[in-house]
């Protein structure tokens, strides 16, 4: 039988947009595994360019949610986002203290996207009822300063603001840095742990309440605080990276990016063993392929460097009349494939897959029509991020693609010999149009094979 879930509860306010709030919270319960359950205590009209309105819920109504979880559910730790009103905190705290449930209190005060979540009145609610509840609190540099009473530039000041707010009865504080150089600073038992981290370019909704739903997701799951703070600042930025370009404000961060990027290795590695299984059994198809070569390449979608590049460890050899495979797939590896293909993605994202060819396939690439681009002219390209390769303008998302079907030309250099790569979409579509290359001239002899 399936082992039970963890069961957790999110406190807070509804996200219209559906970028932060509970929305984010169930998200984040749900790609670790845990089975969410939500008390709602606000209604927000709100969007990517900000909260329009708030909608508060009664204290009798949050009660009623809490009462009716807690009756039916065991729940291993809750958390809470936006609570709005002095009121929702006493009838949060009240419930939370009779079933001895362990908290997360995110003390949400102003949305990412701009406008004020937490009445003034609130404020010191929370301080009294609340933190002396809290097994975590996880201010940003703001709402520390409203909680501390100290202004919180670096991290001796960040210091001093969590030692303040764990005076108030919290067991551990987290003092998030993303306004400063994106290190947080964990506080337990009066002994400070820094946990940096580099600043991902780009704005976001949601990273917050991403955030603190994880870290509660990781100590239901029984990491202690330490790991469940590392493990959590890790979710939130593979959620932060995967940010969605919707709507026309602060786009949300995408909790399902790492399930999504595990998702893309698995149809890579099944696209490989594909295109392998069409080259083992053509000989045709294997003889033009690079002796010694690495064999098909593929990457991820958005791949950034060699470890979202997957290949044959050993590559393809010919063994008599038999073509054989060495070693399984694996991603990593430093092949010319490999650095052929990002540089390719950097143009054209569409470019995942490349082989490496012997030259005299470059008569037949010619032969089909393929545009054929010197290596030393993809990676001019790469680096100034162009898609000029058929024509003066970008292609916009959902045209197709702008660099594929292409050869790539490496004359080589002293000790290594000259080569091409085809490019596609994919490595089996690449084994099928390996195969349509024109037989008759992939023998031929190239007159002059510098001349591309």
């Amino acid at each position: 039988a399936q082992d039970m879930p963890k069961v957790v509860l999110t406190i807070g306010g509804s996200d219209s947009g559906g970028g932060a709030g509970i929305q984010a919270d169930i998200k984040t319960f749900s790609v670790l595994g845990l089975h969410g359950t939500s008390a709602l205590t606000a209604i927000t009209a709100q969007n990517t360019l900000g909260v329009q309105n708030v909608y508060a819920l009664s204290p009798e109504e949050v009660r009623a949610q809490l009462e009716s979880i807690t009756e039916d559910f065991s729940i291993a730790w809750a958390k809470t986002g936006m609570l709005h009103s002095a009121d929702i905190v006493d009838a949060v705290a009240d419930h939370l203290q009779a079933n001895d449930i362990p908290l997360v209190l995110d003390p949400v005060i102003e949305a990412e996207a701009g406008g004020r979540l937490l009445r003034p009145d609130a404020v010191s609610a929370l301080k009294e009822r609340l933190i002396p509840l809290a097994g975590v609190v996880t201010p940003n540099i703001f709402e520390a300063e409203a909680l501390s009473g100290i202004r919180v530039r670096d991290m001796d000041s960040a210091a001093h603001a969590a030692l303040g707010i764990m005076s108030l009865g919290a067991q551990a504080v987290i003092v998030k840095g993303g306004h400063l150089d994106c290190t947080d600073l964990l506080m337990v038992r009066n002994k400070s742990t820094l946990l940096p981290s580099e600043r991902i370019p780009g704005e976001n909704h949601g990273i917050g309440c991403t955030f603190s739903a994880a870290l509660t997701s990781f100590l239901a799951l029984g990491c202690s605080i330490e790991d469940a703070a590392r493990n959590a600042k890790e979710f939130a930025k593979s959620a932060l990276r995967g940010s969605l370009r919707v709507g026309k404000g602060v786009g949300p961060v995408n909790q399902s990016a790492a399930l999504r990027v595990e998702a893309s290795r698995y149809r890579v590695l099944r696209d490989l063993e594909v295109a392998v299984d069409l080259l083992e059994n053509s000989h045709e198809l294997f003889d033009l392929m690079l002796k010694g070569g690495a064999g098909p390449a593929m990457a991820i979608p958005g791949a950034r460097c060699p470890e979202d590049v997957a290949a044959l460890v050993g590559g393809l050899t010919k063994i008599e009349e038999r073509v054989c495979r060495f070693g399984g797939f694996r991603f990593g590896g430093r092949s010319d494939s490999a650095s052929v293909i990002l540089a390719a993605m950097k143009i054209d994202p569409l470019a995942k897959a490349a082989i490496d060819l012997e030259p005299k396939a470059l008569l037949s690439c010619r032969e089909l029509g393929l545009p054929i681009i010197d290596r030393a002219r993809l990676d001019e390209l790469a680096a100034i991020g162009q898609c000029h390769l058929k024509g003066e303008e970008e292609l916009s998302e959902g045209e197709g693609s702008a660099l594929l079907p292409a050869a790539i030309w490496d004359e080589g250099v002293l000790g290594k010999e000259p080569r091409l790569y085809l490019l596609g979409a994919s490595a089996s579509l690449l084994v099928e149009l390996l195969a349509s290359l024109p037989a008759s001239r992939a023998w031929g002899i190239l007159e002059d094979d510098s001349k591309i």
